[in-house]
């Protein structure tokens, strides 16, 4: 079996304290250059000051003396931040930069709040991944507290730092260089407000606490065996039995307390979904050991458990997603992602942990045998399905069918026969919906058995009436009618990719690519006309078309209030590059955008060059 390979010291701290560590630069350099700015503005004005006094033929040479060592004995910051009634009257001596002094001391204070509020939410919610460790109640108590606490943290961060931010612009050239860039600040305060509008969107976001999957209710009457039996299974586990069972083609078990939607409809309560094209692969006991092992996250509170922590995961996934899209909040992303990755560590421990558990009590329920024989079957039946729709997506034809269905049925039983002298199983693990499955091998260890053993002994299929399957009324029919539905929408898929695939070469592919991405046209002012299909851009004011194969980089400008699409390329056999801009604003369509039309169709020839790319470079290597 492979090793996973290891994090070493340099990429933990290139991947994760380097970046935590950014959250503090732009206060800690804040904190430093108005410490700096207002330390100079400080001796400039006693310079000023005491050369005044010196130039000041009005005064005795005591007089003199005496104000020169008063003013050198004093600090013009500190005087303009006393509140001492008595500094009034200096005070308003230096009347004309008590301003630039109080955007010092508050640019100073800001960054100082940040400063602190970031080591407190380092020091805070470290303590609380560290506890998260202990069990599923701590991991719940420690997500709830310490988001709320990285969520202040964001939002005071990005404030602050934004704040800074149009400071620092002004200031860094306005100090350094005498003079400032009014474009610079414009953008900075633009960054800064949108990195605070895109963080209160976030907070606001409500969240789709349901989960949604393809599937079909059974009810008890359609399949009476089957529901006593788990009904049986979940007495002896001291529980409730599940509200609803759901039947499907998905190639997991699974059980939920979170509310569903499957189709139109919304259920609560304990729902169980169960695969049929599993059940005809593992006999009535192997069946039952995998019910019983769903079973026991209920018993163990982990679908309770899942159910309160997915909210809060969803929260912090929209506030990772505005902090990444603010730009200016980039840093306090890597912050907060640093800390979304140590829980991670901590969910996936504690997911383990009672995959372990509900393995083991399978096990009990049924036999350790029938529990190994159940994980190994599940296992191959993951892996080869996966392989049989990775091999039919990547194909570069256009078929009718894809008939995934019935070549796995076919080619099923001899794959797991020649898994049996292979190590697939070994590296196998088992796809779910909600979390992360332990290493095949490491759970059939956990049963007390030698794991070689178990997967190197011949499972087979079991006759159709030996399994829960023949026990559900209308399965057969059940299953075709999923089973058609999928294929309908995975051959859908496989056809739009290809369109994004082809070059195209040959009329075949030519019209399937242009079925996809048809020519549009866009009418401008003074009647002109830009024409787009899925390999060029051609204006009616252009001598020829530019294909996007010549396109080496676009970008968007603005000048004197027009809006450019700037396209600059290289025609075939020429070294000089040209430049074509066009007013993109100007054209309109109805039901369409014109820049977001060119995008979509330029994307489509950048998607595909970096596809053919890829695909020789395995073949050059």
């Amino acid at each position: 079996m492979r090793s996973k390979p290891e994090l070493s010291k340099v990429g933990l701290i290139k991947s994760y304290v380097l970046p935590v560590l950014i959250a503090f630069l732009i206060p800690g350099f804040a904190l430093w250059f108005f410490e700096h700015v207002q330390s100079s503005y400080d001796q400039k004005i006693r310079k000023s000051v005491i050369s005044q006094i010196q130039g000041d033929q009005r005064m005795t040479e005591a007089q003199r003396q005496n104000a020169i060592k008063f003013y050198k004995s004093i600090v013009v910051s500190r005087i303009l931040a006393s509140n001492d009634p008595k500094a009034k009257p200096l005070q308003d001596s230096f009347a004309s930069v008590q301003t630039r002094y109080a955007i010092f001391r508050w640019m100073k204070r800001i960054a100082l709040t940040c400063l602190v509020t970031g080591i407190g939410a380092l020091v805070a919610a470290g303590i609380g991944v560290l506890f998260s460790f202990r069990s599923q109640s701590a991991l719940y108590w420690s997500l709830r507290l310490g988001w709320n606490i990285l969520r202040w943290f964001a939002l005071i961060e990005v404030l602050g730092q934004g704040i800074l931010a149009v400071a620092l612009s002004f200031w860094v050239t306005a100090f350094w260089m005498e003079k400032y860039f009014i474009k610079l600040i414009v953008v900075a305060a633009i960054l800064a407000v949108c990195a605070v509008a895109l963080l209160i969107a976030a907070i606001f976001r409500k969240l789709a606490l349901e989960t949604e999957f393809n599937g079909r209710l059974l009810k008890q009457e359609a399949a009476p065996l089957l529901w006593q039996r788990v009904s049986q299974m979940a007495e002896r586990l001291g529980i409730a039995s599940p509200e609803s069972i759901f039947v499907g083609i998905d190639d997991n078990f699974f059980v939920t307390e979170h509310p569903v939607k499957v189709g139109e409809e919304h259920y609560g309560g304990r729902t169980l979904f169960v695969s049929l094209s599993l059940l005809k692969a593992l006999s009535r006991s192997e069946a039952d050991a995998v019910l019983a092992h769903e079973l026991a996250h209920f018993s163990g509170e982990d679908t309770i458990y899942s159910k309160r922590i997915s909210p809060l995961l969803g929260k912090y996934i929209h506030y990772l997603e505005a902090l990444h899209q603010g730009g200016i909040s980039r840093p306090i992303f890597h912050f907060m992602f640093f800390f979304w990755n140590l829980y991670q560590v901590s969910l996936h421990k504690l997911r383990r942990q009672r995959e372990f558990r509900a393995d083991r009590i399978g096990s009990e329920l049924t036999s350790p045998l029938d529990m190994a024989q159940a994980l190994v079957k599940v296992a191959a039946y993951c892996r080869y399905r996966q392989n049989v729709q990775t091999n039919l997506f990547e194909k570069e034809e256009n078929v009718e069918a894809m008939d995934v269905f019935e070549r796995i049925e076919k080619g099923f039983p001899d794959f797991m026969h020649a898994c049996v002298n292979g190590t697939e199983f070994a590296e196998s693990g088992t796809p779910h919906p909600f979390d992360s499955h332990p290493p095949l091998v490491r759970r059939l260890e956990s049963l007390g058995l030698d794991s070689q053993s178990v997967l190197k002994s011949q499972n087979t299929i079991p006759a159709l009436e030996d399994s829960w399957f023949s026990a559900i009324e209308g399965a057969a029919a059940i299953e075709a009618e999923q089973w058609k539905a999928f294929e309908e929408s995975f051959h859908q898929a496989h056809q739009r990719s290809l369109a994004w695939r082809f070059k195209p070469e040959g009329e075949a592919e030519i019209r399937h690519v242009a079925k996809y991405f048809p020519e549009i046209q866009f009418r401008g002012a003074k009647g002109l006309i830009a024409t787009m299909d899925f390999e060029k851009l051609l204006l009616s004011g252009w001598d020829s078309p530019l294909f996007f194969s010549a396109i080496t980089h676009c970008r968007l400008e603005q000048s004197l209030g027009r809006h450019n699409l700037v396209i600059e390329y290289k025609l075939e056999g020429q070294n000089k590059k040209q430049i074509s801009k066009v007013r993109f604003k100007e054209f309109k369509r109805e039901g369409a955008n014109f820049l977001e039309s060119f995008q979509h169709y330029y994307g489509r020839h950048l998607s595909m060059k970096k596809y053919h790319a890829q695909r020789l470079r395995p073949a050059q290597q």
